[in-house]
């Protein structure tokens, strides 16, 4: 299983509510403001095996109070944003396009 990669203008622009958006995954589709190169098609796609192994809508709980801890923690919004787990892993990872079939469940719990 694999995400649905959409590449759409409109629809990063209206995600981007908060922060730019130029890439996001929301299951099962990963939309991207242009056509992605490998290494952001792997990191967006780690994102989707985290979603599906958190049974998706737990997933962006998580994301969200990592994120105010981190910006708690921070009081810098990129490095709350560096600091959540699910990030850590994908961006370790993300030059590894072998990773996905290498990976354990629940292997962002490491970056806690």
């Amino acid at each position: 299983m694999f995400p649905i990669f959409i590449v759409s203008k409109k629809l990063t622009r209206a995600l981007s509510i908060f922060i730019r958006v130029y890439a996001i995954t929301i299951f099962p589709f990963v939309i991207s403001r242009e056509e992605l190169d490998e290494e952001v098609k792997n990191h967006e796609s780690i994102h989707f095996y985290q979603q599906l192994e958190l049974l998706i809508i737990p997933f962006y709980i998580l994301y969200v109070i990592f994120f105010i801890v981190g910006w708690i923690k921070y009081r810098d919004s990129e490095k709350a944003y560096l600091s959540i787990p699910f990030e850590m892993e994908c961006y370790k990872n993300e030059e590894n396009l072998n990773y996905l079939s290498q990976r354990t469940p629940w292997a962002w719990m490491r970056y806690i």
